[in-house]
């Protein structure tokens, strides 16, 4: 890919038309015009510019990957910024999803605590059914149109960065190991818990709504921290992720479809 080809790229990811990037570093719209069609390069304080404006290295502006071997030419370019936002994206749909996991496995808790008064148990536990179904919709409205092209496309980040964030990566998976452990016990814990007393080996008692707090506890932990784990597992192991089976299949539908 090269240098024209990434800027046109890095521009369109921004939102800038080629007059506000030109206007943004000093320059005309011709200049950008050539520069994105490899007809020149930009002076060295407008390259600086650049690289402050995009959040990447000179370095990697400037070098053809396809001779420095660092990134797959056909590769979707993706910027700190980009990168930044799709994690905390992921995160609030995953925080979204655990609550709406979390919110229907505490309609149990009123199932359990009136045992006696159906009223009361069925209205409450219509309420966390519901909480839980809004709590899915806002997830699923939640993702931005924008990241999509990153679970469909091979990635390519600045070397710099993705050190950076394989570090950072590192250090958010030893604490959500932690986090992630008591979570997946909690659901254990649960579910056996509910199994036995539905098989007739425990009976029902107000002492479920805390069996019914652990296993929702334990799904909102779990969601979350492994949705979150995936995102950056998405940008900092894409190459794995880009050679599985199921990327190909995706791709080849893609490709397909594009062609109709």
């Amino acid at each position: 890919m090269a240098f024209g080809e990434k800027l046109f790229k890095l521009r369109k990811e921004k939102g800038l038309s080629q007059e506000a990037l030109a206007e943004q570093i000093g320059t005309t719209r011709q200049a950008i015009s050539k520069w994105e069609n490899n007809q020149g390069f930009p002076e060295t304080e407008k390259l600086l510019q650049l690289s402050n404006i995009f959040e990447t290295s000179t370095d990697f502006l400037l070098k053809d990957e396809k001779s420095s071997g660092m990134v797959n030419e056909r590769g979707y370019y993706v910027s700190r910024e980009m990168a930044t936002g799709y994690i905390a994206n992921q995160k609030k749909i995953s925080r979204y999803l655990g609550i709406g996991f979390m919110s229907w496995a505490m309609a149990g808790i009123p199932y359990a605590m009136f045992p006696s008064n159906m009223t009361w148990r069925f209205l409450g536990m219509a309420i966390f059914i519901i909480v839980g179904i809004s709590s899915f919709v806002l997830g699923s409205f939640s993702e931005q149109e924008q990241y999509k092209v990153l679970k469909e496309e091979p990635l390519i980040l600045d070397y710099g960065y993705l050190q950076e964030l394989s570090h950072l990566y590192q250090a958010k998976k030893r604490i959500y190991a932690v986090s992630l452990v008591p979570s997946i016990i909690l659901f254990i814990v649960g579910i056996l818990a509910v199994s036995f007393t539905m098989s007739g080996k425990f009976a029902w008692s107000e002492y479920h709504s805390f069996v019914f707090l652990g296993l929702a506890t334990g799904l909102f932990g779990f969601c979350y921290f492994a949705g979150v784990m995936d995102a950056y597992e998405l940008l900092v192991k894409n190459e794995q992720y880009s050679s599985s089976l199921w990327f190909k299949i995706k791709r080849r539908i893609k490709d397909k479809i594009n062609k109709l």
